[in-house]
């Protein structure tokens, strides 16, 4: 009778071995969990929500060529084919330096404007280890118009063609569908018409993307500038837009009544009216290039 009893306490402590390594396994491997940072990644598909930029750069070693372009407003009728005899574009290059910090140059046919930039990611949003609800991200920007001089005759400066864009980017994930973005904005210009006019301005940018499918998203971006007695003549940036992924490319899709495609043209010199029919219809393509593995 004794030995049956201690052979059958023998044997359930055998048979709970394996419970309880599977235990300590599982526990194991939520505390891997718990000590692992995931990051939210595809917040944005491009590196533009539309005008607006976004949290989003260039991964470490790739080159990101991006064509905007704009038609006329659409209010300018049949003669212009609705603003399709029209066109404003700009050409960029993004490198990502890091894949937090990356360079860009552009040139607009607006204005004839050479721009540069650099974004750098300061916070990134993430769970687990370390738990970040958002994604923060720095833009400054340098615009060089370079029309000729409305008065050659006078003394003129290289300064005066001179102006800059400083923006701190703040973006959210909510879940795979909704990304929204806010972006507090600077201009600051070195030559303005009138001293009334002042060389600062000051902007509020929102975005958003909402994901129909797993390659087609919503965009949206709107710029509140924030007016003096001497900018009644502006309005603010309002764009809408589809995105469209295939593989290496994204098609934009978007109207607009910002005919401008750098910041300090949309933030600050944005005159469309959508109630007038002063819509611009049109397109940005980013593809690119992976220079190093």
């Amino acid at each position: 009778m004794v030995n049956r009893i201690i052979k059958s306490f023998i044997a359930v402590m055998l048979l709970s071995v394996p419970v309880l390594a599977q235990d300590d396994l599982l526990d194991m491997i939520e505390e891997g969990e718990e000590e692992t940072t995931h990051y939210t990644s595809a917040t944005f598909k491009a590196t533009r929500v539309i005008n607006t930029q976004s949290i989003e750069t260039p991964s470490e070693g790739v080159l990101q060529f991006v064509i905007q372009h704009r038609f006329g407003t659409l209010n300018q009728g049949a003669y212009e084919l609705w603003g399709l005899d029209q066109s404003t574009i700009r050409l960029g290059f993004d490198y990502g330096i890091t894949d937090w910090l990356s360079i860009g140059v552009g040139r607009s046919s607006f204005q004839k404007t050479y721009d540069g930039g650099v974004k750098v990611k300061i916070l990134r949003q993430s769970t687990g280890k370390v738990n970040m609800p958002i994604t923060v991200a720095y833009f400054a920007g340098m615009y060089v118009n370079s029309l000729r001089w409305a008065d050659p005759d006078r003394e003129n400066y290289f300064s005066s063609r001179l102006s800059y864009a400083h923006q701190l980017l703040i973006a959210r994930k909510f879940g795979d569908r909704l990304s929204v973005q806010i972006t507090p904005t600077l201009i600051h210009r070195n030559l303005v018409e009138t001293v009334a006019s002042g060389n600062d301005d000051l902007g509020l940018g929102f975005a958003g993307r909402f994901k129909i499918t797993k390659r087609l998203s919503v965009n949206w971006d709107y710029v509140y500038l924030m007016k003096n007695e001497s900018m009644q003549d502006l309005t603010n940036s309002l764009s809408l837009g589809l995105d469209i992924e295939t593989g290496g490319h994204v098609f934009q899709l978007h109207v607009t009544n910002s005919q401008g495609m750098f910041e300090r043209a949309f933030v600050s010199e944005t005159t469309g009216n959508w109630l007038d029919g002063d819509i611009y219809f049109g397109f940005n393509i980013s593809r690119v290039f992976t220079l190093k593995k």
